[in-house]
């Protein structure tokens, strides 16, 4: 009785402790795109998706986010743009249907760090959206 006691502890054990590990590297990852002109596929919200691109000359971009999800709540979406020095050049949010940026760009490495929640809770995971891209 008692080897399959201590045997039942460890399988328990293992479980959770998989489960945790699991769990923890999900929450902790985030999706990388390229940005293009153009409307992206429709991401999953509560994440953040960062989407890189490249400028070649000086130029413009500009982004509106858009919720969509029928009968779903609204949420609140937050956009950094980061430019290849890791500096913060650009932010954008909403606490309605998305945001807008607007933005003159020098040439270089950027990534838009796209952020969004529901305010239907974490439950809601229904929830999608999507990027209008203009760079020029």
């Amino acid at each position: 009785m008692k080897t399959s006691t201590i045997i039942s502890t460890a399988l328990l054990t293992a479980s959770l402790t998989m489960g945790v590990a699991t769990q923890a590297s999900a929450m902790a990852g985030h999706n990388t795109f390229t940005l293009e002109s153009g409307n992206t596929p429709s991401r999953l919200v509560p994440i953040v998706d960062h989407y890189r691109f490249e400028v070649e000359n000086p130029g413009h971009l500009h982004v509106t986010s858009h919720l969509w999800s029928p009968g779903a709540a609204t949420g609140r979406m937050r956009a950094e743009l980061v430019d290849g020095s890791g500096r913060v050049v650009a932010r954008a949010q909403s606490n309605g249907r998305g945001f807008v940026l607007n933005q003159s760009l020098q040439p270089g490495s950027y990534t838009l760090q796209v952020d969004g929640s529901t305010l239907g809770g974490r439950k809601e995971t229904s929830q999608r959206y999507y990027l209008k891209t203009d760079l020029r």
